[in-house]
């Protein structure tokens, strides 16, 4: 894929690097409002007196409204690229007036069609920021879309600790209440600082130029058979994701704040660990990365069940953390590898899409799984879950990056 540059006027927030910095930041913020969901989430349980198949529902509806926006949404950036900022905008300020939203829902009924507003407005972000990156850093795209993954880890971070923290203090329906202005005032600040990043040279694109590209996109064998091992990989990660938190709170007896800084250690492993792997992606090529971060990341998926409570527990969930987020990264490099261009953010929302409608069905599955065998087992379908896609991934013929 050939790499594209600004127009030759272009200032200083036109420059790539600038372009990553922001997408990273940004990328950080929307994926503090994600993350905020899974801390939240034993606080409705709690509060409406929720099964563990409805709780798993809730999760599911999130993850199908976003696969659902994820295609819409890669069309259109493709197709408005140039306009990639206001997209972005429109992602930031979506998902903070959708909390608001759950915040004021009642019922178990009019929770769900909240939640998945929220879903939708957190999936329309990716398309328009890895596809910008893939055309910008083309020379080095592992690095950069795993860079642009540390901004998401690091809103992971925080998020589960300081929603912890704030839940011992207050209502969770009173914090969401105040989740849609801080989102409001950044969209304004997204679109101001990052249009000037997505006005590329070259032609415009067109109807025809798009489909031809997203056909060729659509008949790709090694973009098809990502698309499963992604969809697969965020299954085991939805499932940990939804019931780790309820695993703490319920069978450990821990506290929200515990929860959330176990939360919040999952992830911040991933802030070194997805440039780096990005790097070694770009150097060894993507497979030499991806087959041994899944066989790993079921090994630590079942240690999740097995480890006692107290250091041992906390070294299984870092060593977890290491690959939890960072290998999806690398997957997207190597979707952005076989992408003809102009079609960039199509690939990029088949993968999110193909991610979040897989995934969507995980928590109730998992769900059942707890409701009949208790919460550990839910560690051990993920871990199945893991293998599987470690398996798809060992004959597929990912292109050597560079």
């Amino acid at each position: 894929m050939e790499q594209v540059t600004a127009p030759p006027h272009a200032g200083l927030r036109s420059g790539r690097v600038f372009l990553l910095g922001g997408l990273t930041l940004g990328h950080a913020i929307i994926h503090w409002y994600q993350q905020s969901f899974v801390i939240l989430l034993p606080e409705m349980k709690q509060t409406l007196g929720l099964d563990p198949v409805q709780v798993g529902a809730l999760s599911s509806v999130r993850a199908i409204s976003g696969g659902a926006a994820n295609i819409p949404a890669g069309f259109i950036s493709d197709l408005f690229r140039r306009q990639g900022a206001l997209i972005l905008a429109v992602s930031m300020a979506w998902i903070g007036l959708a909390y608001l939203l759950v915040g004021i829902a009642p019922t178990y009924a009019l929770l769900l069609p909240a939640v998945a507003l929220v879903g939708m407005g957190g999936a329309i972000w990716h398309p328009p920021a890895i596809s910008v990156l893939s055309r910008r850093w083309a020379d080095r795209r592992g690095f950069a879309v795993g860079l642009h993954g540390v901004g998401g880890s690091i809103g992971d971070t925080l998020a589960p600790l300081a929603v912890g923290v704030l839940l011992l203090a207050v209502f969770w329906r009173t914090l969401l209440h105040f989740y849609a202005i801080p989102a409001v005032l950044l969209a304004l600040g997204v679109w101001w600082f990052l249009r000037g990043g997505y006005q590329e040279g070259g032609e415009r694109p067109t109807l025809r130029g798009y489909f031809g590209a997203a056909g060729r996109v659509l008949t790709n064998k090694v973009i098809l058979v990502l698309l499963v091992v992604a969809g697969v990989r965020a299954m085991g990660q939805q499932a940990i994701l939804t019931f780790l938190p309820i695993y703490l709170r319920e069978n450990l007896n821990y506290s929200s704040a515990f929860a959330g800084l176990m939360l919040s250690i999952l992830t911040l492993m991933g802030i070194g660990s997805q440039p780096a792997l990005g790097w070694l992606s770009d150097r060894f090529g993507r497979k030499a990365v991806l087959v041994p971060g899944l066989a790993l990341l079921a090994l630590f998926a079942l240690l999740l069940a097995w480890a006692r409570p107290g250091w041992e527990l906390v070294g299984v969930i870092v060593a977890l953390g290491l690959f939890f987020y960072a290998l999806q990264a690398t997957i997207l490099a190597a979707a952005m590898d076989a992408t003809a261009f102009g079609a960039e953010a199509t690939s990029v929302s088949l993968i999110f899409g193909g991610t979040f409608i897989f995934s969507s069905l995980s928590p109730i599955i998992a769900g059942a799984v707890a409701k009949a065998w208790g919460i550990p087992s839910v560690f051990y379908y993920a871990a199945g879950l893991y293998i599987f896609a470690m398996l798809l991934t060992v004959p597929l013929r990912v292109r050597r990056a560079g």
